[in-house]
């Protein structure tokens, strides 16, 4: 075989070796730049999550503040108890009035279609921020519905969670995932409620 033969038999084979390294590389850069989108995506998700969460942290202290001072008061009388409703209905209107903002921004956000674990948390999560917003609209109608325990609210913040936690991507970074930790721990004493 003259080294003009040879170099004419490896030809086919060098340009497969090339093709298949070529799509490897490309496969590579698509995978790492997929699971960088992932990542912007699911830190996007979080901190609008934790936009809503921040509200209703807001409107629980509100409430907690506004049923400490009325606790607080030695001998309540009518003119009292009606301050109470009105400033609780007050606090439930204002309340409800931010936290569907939270969702209303968060509503908007897309993610590409493949995304599928992360639309999903997207979604439970949203709606863990409408079981908010009417259990708000039903307690500035009737501030009493804020002693009713809230087995909606509860759920789809656990529905949440867990999507959340499975859309995490597998090489997500610490910092979205201690994110994600404190967002859901369990509340010191929230009140009665699950943010």
């Amino acid at each position: 075989m003259t080294p003009l033969t040879r170099r004419r038999a490896f030809g086919p084979l060098v340009g497969l070796v090339a093709f298949v390294v070529t799509l490897l590389l490309v496969g590579s850069v698509a995978i790492l730049a997929d699971l960088g989108l992932r990542q912007a995506e699911m830190t996007q998700l979080v901190s609008r999550i934790e936009a809503s969460e921040e509200q209703m942290i807001l409107v629980q202290e509100e409430i907690e503040r506004i049923t400490t001072a009325y606790e607080s008061l030695e001998a309540p009388d009518d003119a009292d108890r009606a301050e109470l409703v009105g400033e609780l209905a007050d606090a439930a209107a204002y309340g409800q009035e931010a936290i569907a903002q939270a969702g209303a921004a968060m509503a908007g956000d897309t993610y590409l279609p493949w995304h599928t674990a992360i639309i999903r948390a997207h979604n439970d999560y949203l709606l863990h921020n409408q079981s908010w917003t009417d259990y708000l609209g039903r307690s500035a109608v009737d501030p009493g519905e804020l002693t009713v325990p809230q087995e909606d609210i509860d759920s789809t913040f656990m529905d949440a969670e867990a999507s959340v936690r499975a859309a995490l991507p597998p090489l997500a970074s610490t910092d979205l995932r201690n994110r994600i930790d404190v967002i859901f721990a369990e509340p010191e004493n929230s009140g009665g409620q699950a943010a």
